[in-house]
């Protein structure tokens, strides 16, 4: 085997241009079944959570957007005088009898120090190395995604109040080789904040108006929500755009509204999560079609390619095979040579999937289906040479 290898090596170094473009062409075909199987692990993910989440509430779930021209919002946010209004239209949202809500906002980032944390936890490894995922949450969430800490406690009513230069702070999972329980972590600003919990492993958040896919917890900063400490237009809008209401009855989705324009303020676009549902659904099976129809032609020009190659390749050695078999060789060793060649090239478009997805359920799978691949690839020249006679060798040779 390992003569047979370094056969198969030395046949692709004297076709190095010719293997180099079959490599990219399987290269791309396989980075693009593992993003079709990722396409498919979020879209389930997320619906499945979602129906866990809509289940639990036993009403729907709305989202609301602020539609609203860039100039009025601009109006609203650089005028400090609305601070009064955007918190009376928050109090209203959240203390209105005729609905539940819960606000999970995720408009702002964790600025640490530099160096305080593996670089691999940042948002933006490359470009902002000392930025993290935030998400300010208020009471309601907790319950809503049923918030749980492996270690410490979750936060408790008085958390959502005022507490003074001292804020409470959730971490995710993986924080925990990084921080421990009443550690004090500082941000750019100064601001202090006190750890009370480390939360469950794959604790989630979902958003379907940010992002089609389960946002997870794990590598989070948690902080509560506190309304009295708000002093700035943008803190409030941003709690007010993502606060989420539940409810069967669009009328309080109108009262909303109604409350909006007395205040002056904002005009929203509500949207079921069953909407999101379908449309999610919808914009699913777009996707995965796109894609499997650009990885469909690149994958038959790559086949047809490598297949053409191989038999051309036999083609040309059919003398020296022939003498092979007539020293006494196997036809099983050719056949393996063909076969290093072409897993060989499998093997190394595999490499760049595992960087990609790391070792995952999407990197396995999209390895079983290069194989299936390999094998498509190498059905006609295995027969070819196994149907071939020494006399037909010598014969076509001559």
């Amino acid at each position: 085997m390992r003569q047979q290898f370094n056969y198969a090596w030395e046949d692709i170094l004297s076709h190095k241009f010719k293997y180099f473009i079959l490599f990219l062409q399987i290269s791309a075909a396989v980075v693009l079944i593992s993003y079709i199987f990722v396409t498919i692990f979020n879209a389930y993910n997320f619906k499945d959570k979602l129906n866990e989440v809509m289940q639990g509430q036993g009403e729907e779930i709305y989202t609301s957007r602020d539609i609203s021209s860039s100039e009025r919002i601009n109006d609203i946010l650089l005028d400090q005088d609305n601070i009064k209004r955007l918190g009376e239209l928050y109090e209203f949202i959240k203390k209105n009898p005729s609905f539940k809500t819960y606000t999970a906002d995720m408009q702002h980032s964790m600025w640490l120090p530099e160096g305080s944390i593996g670089s691999s936890f940042a948002e933006d490894q490359k470009y902002n190395p000392d930025v993290y995922f935030l998400l300010k949450i208020d009471e309601e969430f907790q319950d809503v995604f049923k918030l749980k800490c492996v270690k410490g406690r979750i936060f408790s009513n008085e958390d959502f109040k005022d507490t003074g230069n001292e804020i409470p702070l959730l971490l995710g999972y993986d924080f925990q080789k990084y921080y421990k329980l009443d550690d004090v972590i500082y941000d750019y600003m100064e601001q202090c904040y006190r750890v009370v919990g480390f939360l469950e492993k794959s604790s989630f958040h979902l958003n379907p108006g940010w992002a089609n896919r389960v946002i997870w917890l794990d590598r989070a900063f948690v902080v509560p929500i506190q309304p009295d400490k708000i002093e700035d237009t943008i803190y409030y809008s941003s709690a007010i755009c993502s606060t989420f209401i539940i409810t069967d009855d669009t009328n309080s989705l109108q009262s909303i509204q109604e409350k909006s324009n007395e205040l002056g303020l904002y005009t929203f676009e509500f949207t079921s999560f069953t909407d999101w549902l379908q449309d999610l659904s919808k914009s699913t099976i777009y996707g995965i079609m796109v894609t499997g129809f650009i990885m469909t032609i690149i994958l038959i020009f790559a086949i047809i390619a490598f297949i053409s190659n191989l038999i051309q390749f036999i083609t040309t050695l059919t003398k020296e095979f022939a003498i092979h078999l007539l020293c006494g060789g196997r036809i099983i060793s050719i056949i393996q040579r063909i076969l290093i060649q072409v897993f060989l090239v499998i093997f190394i478009a595999d490499i760049i999937v595992l960087i990609i997805h790391k070792f995952s359920l999407v990197t396995l799978l999209t390895i079983a289906s290069s194989l299936i691949i390999g094998l498509i690839i190498i059905i006609y020249p295995v027969i070819l040479l196994s149907k071939t006679q020494i006399n037909n060798i010598l014969r076509r040779s001559q």
